[in-house]
């Protein structure tokens, strides 16, 4: 959460390290439907969250609209430029990880991935392995200028109207097609609603005790929600099905939005504080959520091998997760040689993209 001149958001790399441990839990809690975790599985309050983990993606959308909202504050951007410092941030580890996934593949080594996966993954949710978000990334990098623009000119309000235009538009889609928890969860169609409100919360200007009581509240709604969507099916049998025919799906993605957004503008603007090695330990783990992210795809399918013949034995939420834990702090520091001998070496390839103000402020490029 670094930008070229020095602006350093310690907090936001709190988050990321938090978003990228809930996806890796998700997935190392439950490598098959039965083990180490059955997804029927449901334990006890406020312990969904972690049970139903994949809400860290749309934690890090959350972010990625509130941070770039906080590092333009309101100034013009070059958008060839942004785009060029987004795509040197983002495209040569997944470029590097599809190929190997694809080699794999044709080796017999992890599933088969198709070529016609990667090349429709440019517009579509189709990259393998997690790599589908960072399709939806890329769209919303596209959209943002414009959606800055016009919150520029008409203020927060156009933030809130096109997150009730998606709404519109996934209710007009469930009611087409009798479910809806497909675009809503892997298209930018449930994920614009992220984005738009880690933006509101970011040009929001409330004051300090407004945050704490917004984010607590909806923090405490959003999990007592979360228990009852976990414990009545959660992602995969919501209804009995997926996909689920459940109208809940309409608007998951905005419930999700305004506990994320909110919980991100006051943890930024909190005063609290961590003992150095834990909180250096915090940041260092967001500085390589994006590692993280891709690379324990690769782990996680040694480990589907290793234990594909114990599915269903000594199934338990309660050491699979403290499992998943230990295994998420030693893996790590292995994605933090990715980052540190592949990623950031190219950092430096990217290019300023906020033009200078008026006032004569610098111009930036993100993290």
């Amino acid at each position: 959460m670094k930008s070229s001149n020095g602006l350093y958001f310690s907090r936001l790399d709190h988050i990321r390290a938090l978003a990228a441990y809930l996806v890796f839990v998700w997935h190392f809690t439950h490598l098959t439907n039965q083990f180490p975790v059955p997804f029927s599985a449901v334990p006890p309050f406020p312990f969904a969250l972690l049970d139903e983990g994949h809400v860290g993606v749309g934690l890090f959308m959350t972010l990625s609209g509130y941070l770039f909202a906080k590092l333009v504050n309101g100034q013009a951007i070059n958008y060839p430029a942004f785009l060029w410092s987004r795509a040197v941030r983002l495209v040569p580890l997944l470029a590097a990880s599809l190929a190997a996934w694809y080699l794999l593949g044709k080796l017999h080594i992890g599933p088969p991935i198709d070529f016609s996966q990667i090349w429709r993954g440019v517009l579509l949710p189709t990259l393998p392995n997690g790599a589908w978000s960072i399709t939806i990334e890329f769209q919303f990098y596209l959209l943002f200028p414009y959606l800055l623009a016009l919150s520029n000119r008409f203020g927060l309000h156009a933030l809130l109207i096109g997150i009730c235009l998606s709404l519109c538009l996934r209710a007009l889609l469930w009611l087409r097609y009798g479910e809806v928890q497909l675009v809503a969860y892997w298209t930018i169609v449930g994920a614009i609603d992220q984005f738009l409100m880690g933006m509101f919360f970011a040009t929001a200007g409330l004051g300090a005790k407004a945050r704490r009581v917004v984010a607590f509240t909806c923090g405490l709604l959003f999990l007592m929600f979360w228990q009852v969507f976990d414990a009545e099916g959660g992602f995969f049998y919501l209804d009995g099905a997926y996909p689920s025919p459940s109208a809940l799906w309409i608007v998951i993605p905005s419930i999700q939005a305004v506990a994320f957004g909110s919980f991100i503008a006051w943890y930024d603007n909190s005063g609290i504080s961590f003992p150095p090695k834990l909180d250096l330990c915090l940041r260092k783990i967001g500085e390589w959520s994006y590692s993280i992210y891709l690379l324990h795809f690769f782990l996680r399918e040694v480990l589907i091998f290793l234990i594909k013949d114990r599915a269903g034995q000594d199934a338990n939420f309660w050491w699979a997760l403290p499992a998943a834990t230990v295994l998420f702090a030693a893996f790590a520091p292995v994605a933090g040689l990715s980052y540190e001998f592949f990623e950031k070496p190219l950092l430096r390839l990217r290019t300023a993209y906020i033009v200078r103000s008026k006032k004569g402020s610098a111009a930036l490029h993100t993290h």
